[in-house]
């Protein structure tokens, strides 16, 4: 099947008879191995096309892009590589790791906020266990359940690693988690196709303007958690004394 300029999303391009298994997802072409789908994303220093033939050599069976017609793949390569079009590559391999691992705790609550993240979540935990639930955190301190800690680079992981996680602690008999939602985490798609049941915010104060530009865009990328992933009779839980509380309570209204 071709997909030509405007390919609705994820349309294939598949060589004849292909149906790949994909055996991994990842969005760094270091870690490819047979058989794995890489996602070429453009990044803020990088741009993922300039590596799609270091990942066909490695053996990718597929690669989620943009804009087919300008990876840089010989004719040779384009005959042994499925692409998929996506207009928003970076929401799609969210949802296309979701897909891949399969399974999340029954319960996610996630927490944005410029601070208390992180304590919102370990709280959130501790109540969960107390009250004989396994549960876990995910965020600034890492990976926490009653299996231990471990260390994370990132607020909010890439979402291969996040759905990886999130499979890892179900598989572990973990029914509730509580996750941090970073703005840098939510403008990137992060944690699309994780199935949040509450969300909850804390505040929202001047930060991480070097990468959002301005307020405006730093507060829509909170409210995204509230607009874009919490599901209509879904939790929120507002901080009622911030200036934002009004806005947000009307966006979870409009939302449902």
């Amino acid at each position: 099947m071709s997909a030509g300029p405007g390919a609705p999303p994820g349309l294939l391009r598949a060589p004849p008879s292909s149906d790949p298994e994909i055996a991994g997802i990842t969005a760094d072409s270091r870690q490819v191995k047979p058989g794995f789908l890489f996602a070429a994303l453009r990044g803020t220093q990088r741009d993922g096309r300039a590596f799609v033939g270091e990942a066909a050599a490695k053996g990718a069976a597929a690669i989620l892009t943009d804009d087919p017609d300008a990876l840089p793949l010989d004719p040779g390569m384009r005959q042994r590589v499925a692409i998929i079009a996506d207009p928003n590559p970076p929401r799609r391999l969210a949802l296309l790791a979701a897909r891949f691992y399969g399974r999340q705790p029954n319960t996610i609550a996630a927490v944005t906020g410029t601070n208390g993240k992180t304590s919102v979540a370990h709280f959130t935990r501790e109540i969960w266990a107390a009250l004989g639930h396994p549960a876990a955190s995910l965020g600034t301190l890492g990976m926490v359940s009653s299996q231990g800690r471990r260390a994370g680079a990132l607020t909010t992981p890439d979402p291969v690693a996040l759905h990886r996680d999130l499979a890892e602690l179900t598989a572990q008999g973990i029914e509730h988690a509580a996750v941090e939602a970073s703005s840098h985490g939510l403008a990137q798609f992060r944690l699309d196709g994780v199935a949040v049941a509450a969300a909850a915010f804390t505040n929202l104060s001047r930060d991480h303007l070097d990468y959002h530009g301005d307020m405006a865009a730093y507060r829509a990328a909170k409210q995204r958690l509230f607009r874009d992933l919490l599901p209509p009779g879904g939790c929120a839980v507002l901080n009622a004394d911030s200036p934002e509380f009004a806005a947000l309570t009307a966006l979870c209204h409009s939302c449902g």
